[in-house]
């Protein structure tokens, strides 16, 4: 593995310190009841599919409800050459705001 992984209570100051692109793998419907602000939604099905059409200048922080999908999609995102960055403990562990 290639990337890093960070705490998913850091990642607002690691996506603003890094211009970095957040990414929520979680469903669509998931995404719409409440997501990280910034946060964009990649569905973990597109990835896994290789269907993914993000900036390759741009470090992407990728996050889902418990952490076991973001890694997934990590791993496959790295074989994409994406610089990426994994959260840990995902949604679950968030305690920030959410943006509906």
């Amino acid at each position: 593995m290639a990337f890093e992984h960070i705490n998913i209570r850091k990642i607002l100051g690691v996506a603003l310190s890094n211009n970095a692109i957040i990414v929520d793998v979680r469903s669509k419907e998931d995404f719409l009841n409440g997501h990280i602000p910034m946060a964009i939604n990649v569905p973990f099905d597109a990835i896994e599919g290789r269907r993914v059409r993000l900036p390759k200048g741009n470090m992407l922080i990728v996050y889902c409800e418990n952490g076991i999908t973001s890694m997934r999609a990590a791993r496959i995102l790295d074989e994409l050459g994406y610089e990426v960055v994994n959260c840990v403990g995902g949604m679950k562990n968030y305690n920030g705001s959410l943006t509906k």
